[in-house]
């Protein structure tokens, strides 16, 4: 069975890690027997003149694609900028059209997002990584075909326990970008109210943004550089070693868009509990007083008593939380949700060439 896979965002020899769930997704789907086109814009443009030819190809090669109609499926990763070529040539699409939304792309109206969003209506399947945007689907385009696919799932060979030198004081973790509405400022006044109780913990933060220099002066106003180590971003195959350095893993974000999380389930797999805001996809994983916390998005003195929660729990507790993570974990496993997905895909593909046959006759 053969994909055409359209995108504006895939990973290119200068940007590897742009648009990489895109790829991931695809090499997971090879994996099941899959075999794909695709019609993808490569890398960031660097200048809006750039970003313009790119989209001028992007198109064109949609629109190539389309008419040789050499496929059995098209699958759209992420239901804005990606649907505008598919909008525009709607009368060419002949086979199934699944969208995969991400959670921006679906959660704040646009001008974008109004012209797709007949498309998007009229579209087969649409593929979304929680429950939580199940509903927004529903309430926005009162589609009735929505499939739960979690953002590609984790790889648990990768993401597991193992053996780390680590410190013996109880240790918060952070990995995330250090950007806008990620929570890193909600964290770090919760480490200060925190260090007013003059308990001995540490913090482990790790990632790189926009807003690295105002996170590292936060840190010196506050006086937190004895207890916080920052260890800048990490590849993706480092980042076991840092969760196995975590007690608990702290997920504060505010972005109302968040669309799962892979992260905190890639701490879970390393066997460590997670306290969350309770937003977005995080409340579909993360059970309150089960293999985490949850708090109210943006309360960092509710996030204090979540984190005080597990300071303060004996060690038989503990590793009832740290064995729940550990199961909530392999149901998100890759090749489960990938060998979900491809079942799925190849019922929608048969279902349509059935229908074709009736027809017929």
């Amino acid at each position: 069975m053969k994909i055409l896979l359209i995108s504006n965002m895939y990973p290119s020899k200068d940007y590897p890690f742009y648009g990489i769930f895109v790829k991931n997704f695809e090499n997971q789907l090879i994996a099941e027997g899959f075999e794909f086109e695709k019609a993808v814009i490569k890398g960031r443009g660097r200048t809006k003149l750039e970003k313009l030819k790119k989209y001028f190809q992007f198109f064109a090669d949609v629109f190539k694609a389309l008419r040789e109609d050499k496929y059995d499926l098209i699958y759209v990763h992420y239901a804005e900028h990606s649907l505008i070529p598919l909008t525009l040539f709607g009368h060419l699409i002949k086979k199934p059209l699944i969208i995969n939304a991400h959670g921006d792309d679906i959660s704040y109206p646009s001008f974008i997002s109004s012209f797709v969003k007949s498309t998007i209506k009229k579209c087969d399947l649409i593929v979304v990584p929680s429950n939580y945007f199940k509903e927004i689907v529903g309430q926005n385009y009162n589609h009735n075909n929505v499939f739960v696919s979690p953002s590609g799932g984790i790889d648990t060979n990768l993401f597991k326990p193992i053996v780390v030198e680590r410190s013996k004081l109880f240790t918060i973790g952070f990995v995330s970008r250090i950007d806008e509405g990620k929570g890193w400022d909600i964290l770090l006044d919760a480490v200060y109210l925190l260090k007013q109780k003059n308990l001995n913990f540490k913090v482990l933060l790790v990632g790189s943004g926009d807003q690295k220099d105002a996170m590292l002066k936060k840190i010196d106003e506050l006086e937190l550089s004895s207890i916080v180590e920052y260890v800048g971003a990490k590849p993706h195959d480092e980042l076991p070693h840092c969760f196995n350095q975590m007690d608990i893993f702290t997920f504060p974000t505010i972005r109302k868009a968040e669309s799962l999380g892979l992260v905190g389930l890639e701490a879970m797999a390393c066997g460590v509990p997670v306290v969350g805001s309770n937003i977005g996809g995080l409340p579909s994983y993360i059970s309150d007083g089960v293999n985490g916390k949850l708090f109210e998005a943006g309360n960092s003195e509710e996030l204090v008593k979540c984190i005080e929660f597990f300071m303060t729990m004996d060690k038989d507790e503990f590793a009832k939380y740290k064995l729940q993570a550990l199961e909530t974990a392999k149901r998100y496993d890759s090749k489960v949700v990938a060998s979900e997905l491809a079942e799925k895909l190849k019922e929608l593909s048969k279902g349509n060439k059935e229908e074709k046959i009736t027809c017929v006759e």
